[in-house]
């Protein structure tokens, strides 16, 4: 899915990356994704999809993922890791209609998302957003009417 750019960080210098670092990329690579499913299935309104992807990236809907990540043992020893380094980070920043709590959990969700891109892990990348998906409620391509 992400194959249209192909830039390698040495996957060291990736585990040394402040968790903020990790969640930036998290963030547009979850936003990116979540934006392709809803377009492939949709009515092509910019409005409509800007209100579709809403319902999933949000850091509410994210810590939610991230629990049902965390709760079914779907994430490896290292993604784990960089999970943890990421919730437990100081944040100069907060959600404005979320938790401190759901914004740490959502934090650390696209931390992984952004340690597995950046490590360019793009098969166990796509089955962790297909594991997001599913959490989400994120409907399969062609399940809207």
């Amino acid at each position: 899915m992400f194959e249209m750019y192909n830039i390698n960080v040495d996957k060291n210098r990736v585990e040394m990356l402040p968790p903020a670092s990790l969640a930036f990329i998290g963030d547009a690579v979850y936003t990116l994704y979540v934006r392709r499913r809803v377009v492939s299935d949709s009515d092509g309104i910019s409005g409509t999809l800007h209100t579709e992807c809403t319902k999933y990236v949000n850091a509410k809907a994210q810590s939610a993922v991230f629990d049902a990540l965390v709760t079914g043992g779907k994430l490896t020893q290292a993604e784990s890791e960089i999970a943890r380094r990421a919730k437990n980070a100081h944040l100069h920043s907060r959600a404005k209609t979320a938790t401190s709590v759901d914004y740490h959990k959502a934090t650390a969700l696209e931390a992984v998302i952004g340690y597995l891109d950046l490590s360019v892990e793009a098969d166990r990348l796509e089955q962790i957003l297909e594991l997001c998906a599913a959490a989400a409620g994120l409907p399969e391509v062609g399940e809207r009417e």
